[in-house]
């Protein structure tokens, strides 16, 4: 028998009728200091240029206008109120010297590059909050699903087989999406710039955003799941990754991580973070 069980065994009885979802938690030691991330789920600024929803001309935003400027500048204030001590966003780490020389070049006014880079969320908000803030560096942890070799039984690799498979629900629920892009892409343009991340972030839209997917996970066949094997190999590992990747960015118990990202990641990096023993998951929406 284990020390730990023992011990539990010798509680008295008016300690073990405690509520044990509070017991839990004493457990876990969720009344300790940890650090608190907050995920803030964005539309990419710099537009149809970067993103792969093709913005229709009459729909696109310019994050470099005045108005849109005054907007970003009463976001970055609200998000001020968290104090983050590291700021994280959708780029890769294997540019982090690249992106260091570009803040500092940003911090001393001098940042020169093109409008897609400078209307992007990194710069937009990262930068100007790690400046504002008066923070050193910034950390890019985005994340590519693996893409190893599989061996030949590995649904995966059937896909092929299966590219034909018909199923009326794919069509219907596709039209249905459709809609939905076309009516995030008007919505987006008439809001401002916090109203629309407000709409991004409520947990219905977040979950939302990964039906598109889960429309195609029946595709294949009971011993030949090729839709749920490339469900879990292109959106929930790159996920993981990205999580694992602002894991290792933590050297201090009390960090405050502000995470700028795609918000079609968020269902599942929010997911990952409410288990995760490790962090405390703030409210996004009480910044905004």
């Amino acid at each position: 028998m284990s020390k730990i069980l023992y011990l539990f065994l010798l509680l008295p009885l008016s300690a073990m009728s405690q509520d044990p979802v509070k017991m839990l938690a004493k457990i876990f030691e969720d009344d300790r200091v940890k650090p608190a991330v907050l995920l803030l789920g964005v539309f990419h600024f710099a537009g149809e240029q970067v993103d792969a929803n093709n913005i229709p001309s009459e729909l696109r935003i310019d994050m470099l206008s005045a108005e849109r400027q005054q907007q970003v500048k009463r976001l970055v204030d609200d998000l001020a109120k968290f104090a983050p001590t590291k700021i994280v966003f959708e780029g890769s780490p294997k540019f982090q010297a690249r992106y260091d020389s570009l803040y500092q070049a940003y911090l001393q006014d001098k940042l020169v590059a093109k409008p897609t880079f400078m209307a992007d969320e990194a710069v937009q908000i990262g930068f100007r909050l790690a400046k504002k803030l008066g923070l050193k560096t910034l950390y890019p942890v985005d994340a590519q699903s693996f893409s190893f070799r599989l061996s030949p039984k590995d649904s995966v690799l059937t896909f092929e087989k299966y590219k034909t498979q018909t199923d009326i629900s794919f069509a219907y629920w596709e039209k249905r999406y459709d809609e939905e892009d076309a009516y995030s892409d008007t919505l987006a343009f008439r809001s401002t710039t916090q109203q629309y991340l407000k709409y991004l972030n409520t947990p219905k839209v977040q979950a939302r955003a990964i039906g598109r997917w889960l429309i195609t996970t029946k595709r294949g066949s009971n011993t030949e799941p090729i839709g749920a094997d490339g469900f879990i190999t292109r959106y929930f590992n790159r996920n993981l990754r990205i999580y694992s990747n602002i894991q290792r960015i933590v050297d201090r118990k009390d960090d405050r991580i502000l995470v700028i990202y795609g918000a079609t990641h968020l269902y599942f990096l929010k997911t990952i973070f409410e288990a995760s023993p490790e962090f405390k998951l703030e409210d996004v929406l009480k910044y905004l």
